[in-house]
């Protein structure tokens, strides 16, 4: 059996405790795969609500190391943005970048044949966001410009949703697929459910 483990912040904790896998796209992500392939994956979720690279980084051997995953999956970076916004203690995208590398860096090193897959950071206009729009829409990008670059380097898959986000917002208005401009609604973390299971199927589980 092997392992898959998702790492962030609150969208992939969603709301999980302890070892459950929360309530957003990793549980939805983990029903669909064991649907289809019963009994071939352990799913584990060590999102943590608040946390930027950073704090990802600290934890990185008991929470990722430690763990032995097969299959690795990270989404982070907008709590780097938001919380310089609401706390003075954001990550600015020359950290960001540089911590990331590290962080996958560390990984490549103690973990060599681990697949791994960075999902694109997002963000729409909603209460947490709306006063600041063109602020969070511009660090977002930067964000999303460092996870490509970092993919590119390490070698591993990139998961776009920036970009879905707005084409989805021409269909249903942005309060269908987020809460507050940063925290998907169930809605988005199907849709990103659904993107990730193709993904992994196509780019990692060969």
């Amino acid at each position: 059996m092997k392992t898959i483990l998702f790492q962030g912040d609150s969208i992939t904790a969603c709301h999980r405790e302890g070892d459950d896998l929360g309530q957003g796209y990793a549980m939805l992500a983990a029903k669909a795969l064991e649907k289809k392939y019963p009994g071939q994956f352990k799913f584990i979720n060590r999102g943590v609500s608040g946390n930027r690279i950073t704090d990802l980084y600290e934890r990185r051997q008991a929470d990722i190391v430690d763990i032995k995953p097969d299959f690795l999956s990270i989404l982070v970076g907008v709590n780097d943005v938001w919380h310089e916004k609401t706390g003075g203690n954001g990550v600015d995208v020359e950290t960001y970048l540089d911590t990331y590398h590290d962080l996958l860096k560390e990984i490549r090193q103690a973990l060599p044949d681990t697949k791994i897959m960075l999902m694109e950071p997002f963000v729409n206009e909603g209460k947490a966001t709306q006063e600041d729009i063109e602020y969070f829409e511009g660090e977002i990008a930067m964000r999303s410009e460092a996870v490509q670059l970092l993919c590119a380097k390490h070698d591993v898959f990139f998961l776009s949703l920036q970009f879905d986000l707005y084409d989805l917002e021409e269909q249903k208005p942005a309060g269908h697929w987020t809460l507050d401009g940063i925290h998907p609604t169930l809605n988005f973390h199907q849709y990103m459910a659904d993107k990730w299971v193709k993904a992994f199927e196509v780019h990692l589980n060969k």
